[in-house]
């Protein structure tokens, strides 16, 4: 009598892991590094705010530390374009509070409220190309957005033009007076708005006062001069630049008072991977979920040194992770 044929092997139907490419890059960067490593990812259209502090509070959490037991070092991977000054004072307070020293991670920019909670950081560790912001103040209005760097700028022109102005007039021995200054600060008003412009300003006297204690709490902590290097590095990052997207390299960074490293080449390509991996998996909407066309979420993640102490998997927030 026949027998009934077996039945072939049933495939399987486990579906790839779509982090597994960046699992391994942080994995060689963790490994080089020997610290465990906080990822915080925000694309183009996401901003750094105080709605992250949960997230972030839940990503630190899960990795078992707590402020009565801190991370002794931790490698904090930033890649972001700013947001607001509150949400970036906040979050770096927030690290700070589960790790004894932090070094924060720029593989390619940490741009305005980046840059802020890079200064909570005992160093700043920036890739080949990458870069800083300065802190000042670039805000909407209903037409268009408005930087301070550029309202302050159009009110030194209007006194320069004021000044020339009243040199022509005296070399022409003419006892006429110019109202030039006060008519473009007027239009100018006229065109942001005065609440707007005393909001700029309110806006960055607080940014000010986030970095003066982050400076001193964090990255100049130990030094005997550091009242002074707090000083400099807030005037250079506040009031030096020419422009609010004035991107500040690791040279511009050192000359500029921040306690910068340049990576070397090997610790450059695995933090610029990590960043490649973060990009691609966005661009495929497997993490950094889409609230509309304009805005996405972040992702945050914490990675650990392989055959270090076992922590909890990496917290995958705001993006469809499978």
């Amino acid at each position: 009598m026949a027998t009934a044929a077996s039945a072939p092997a049933q495939a399987s139907t486990t579906p790839p892991d779509p982090m597994v490419d960046l699992k391994a890059a942080c994995a060689n960067l963790t490994q080089l590094r020997q610290r465990p490593l906080l990822v915080l990812f925000y694309p183009w259209t996401a901003r750094i705010s105080e709605v992250d502090l949960d997230d972030v509070y839940e990503t630190l959490r899960a990795s078992g530390a707590t402020p009565e037991n801190r991370i002794p070092e931790l490698d904090v991977l930033v890649d972001s374009y700013g947001g607001g000054p509150v949400g970036g004072y906040r979050l770096a307070q927030l690290i700070r509070d589960f790790c004894d020293h932090a070094a924060f991670l720029v593989p390619d920019h940490a741009y305005s409220a980046a840059t802020l909670l890079c200064f909570a950081g005992n160093e700043v560790r920036l890739a080949h190309f990458a870069g800083l912001s300065p802190i000042d103040i670039t805000l909407l209005y209903p037409r268009k957005e408005v930087e301070l760097a550029t309202v302050e700028s159009f009110m030194e022109f209007a006194q320069d033009a004021r000044k020339k102005i009243e040199e022509l007039l005296t070399k022409m021995d003419s006892k006429g007076q110019t109202s030039v200054e006060a008519d473009l600060l007027v239009a100018m008003v006229k065109e942001i708005g005065a609440m707007q412009v005393g909001k700029y300003y309110r806006e960055r006297n607080l940014t000010g006062q986030y970095a003066e204690m982050l400076l001193e709490s964090y990255m100049f902590a130990d030094d005997s001069d550091k009242l002074q290097r707090r000083q400099d590095v807030i005037q250079n990052f506040l009031f030096r630049a020419p422009a609010h997207d004035f991107h500040l390299d690791y040279h511009l960074c050192a000359e500029w008072g921040v306690k910068a490293v340049e990576m070397p080449t090997a610790e450059s390509d695995l933090a610029k991977k990590v960043l490649k991996e973060l990009n691609n998996l966005a661009d495929n909407d497997v993490i950094c979920r889409r609230v509309n066309n304009n805005k996405r979420f972040p992702y945050f993640g914490w990675y650990v040194v392989a055959g270090q102490a076992a922590t909890p998997t990496a917290q995958q927030t705001g993006g469809n992770v499978p």
